[in-house]
Parts: C-alpha cells; structure tokens; sequence
C-alpha cells in the first residue's frame, strides 16, 4: 500500500467520522409538535412527511417535569410545540421530550415581561410584583400586598351563601345583629 492510499484511507475515514458527528449533532434537538399521548409519554411529529411518505415520527419518550424535592406535572397536548433533546446524537430510549419556546399558534401566556403566568384548561395563576391572581371562567381570587378581592357570581364561605345575592334571617329595628346568612 503506498502513502497516497493511507492517506486517502486516513481522509475517507475522517470525513466519515465528520458526517456521523454532524447527523449525531442534527438528532441531538430536533423541533416538533406532539403527535400522540400515553400517560407521561409522548412521540412528537417531527416531519410531516417522512421517507415513506408518512408523518416521521419519535419513539416514545418522556416528558420532561421538575422531580425530586419539588416536582411538577404540566400537562400537554395535541399539537403543542416541543423539541426532543437526545443527548448523545440518537433518537431512542434516552430522549426527552421539553417544552418549547412561544409560536404564533402557542402564544406567551403573560401579558407583561415581568409576570409570571401558568395556564391550563380555562384556568390561570398570574404573579406579579402588585400580587397574586387565581382565576377561571368567569370567577377570580385576586390577592395583593393589603387586599383580597373576590369576583364570582356565586361566592360561598362554609357553604353559605355570601355573595351579592345573599340574605339574613333575624332582622329586626334597632342596634341587635342579624342570623348568619341563610343558605
């Protein structure tokens, strides 16, 4: 063998080594939308048509939460934006499922910078510096640093009745107090 071909072989190899290396660097992020859910597992559509002519779909993977001291559980859906990490370059058992980042179809929750907000089902948590808002629908708590507001057409308290509709029993003319609400 002359010192042309160990050097072609050398470079052969080398530009295999470079291809794998850029295929392994592709696969380790790749951006999607979820496809299927099955408990805290999910394959994401990361190509809408594939070589057969089909969706190109992950395997299975999980979702990433927050485990440990603190854990979560963030639901997701159909259609939401993810990326699935795959830490060593291939696509299998050991990728992950994250969130992505805000698209024109998922848009940012908050409606300032500075606020926190987490959103799900109709329902809302939004933290700022001025304070602290639960809501759904049409109802809200609305906490701040020497007020709590609440809003809902029918507010109750121990089970009673002690929104805008309520009534007592028990009154009578002069300085004596009223029965608590009625029901």
């Amino acid at each position: 063998m002359s010192d042309a071909d160990i050097i072609v072989r050398e470079f052969r190899g080398i530009y295999k080594n470079i291809d794998d290396l850029n295929r392994r660097l592709v696969a380790s992020q790749m951006t999607g939308r979820v496809a299927e859910i099955e408990g805290s597992r999910v394959r994401l559509e990361l190509a809408a048509v594939g070589a057969n002519g089909k969706p190109f779909l992950s395997p299975w993977v999980q979702v990433q939460e927050a485990a440990g001291a603190t854990g979560t559980n963030m639901p997701v859906e159909i259609g939401d934006p993810m990326r699935l990490f795959s830490p060593n370059g291939e696509i299998g058992s050991q990728s992950l499922a994250i969130r992505d980042s805000h698209t024109d179809d998922a848009q940012n929750p908050a409606g300032t910078p500075k606020e926190l907000a987490i959103t799900y089902a109709g329902s809302a948590i939004r933290m700022t510096e001025e304070g602290l808002k639960l809501s759904h629908g049409g109802s809200s708590i609305t906490l701040s640093e020497d007020t709590i507001h609440a809003l809902s057409t029918h507010l109750r308290h121990n089970a009673k009745n002690v929104g805008d509709t309520h009534n007592h029993g028990g009154i009578r003319r002069g300085g004596e107090n009223t029965y608590e609400p009625n029901e």
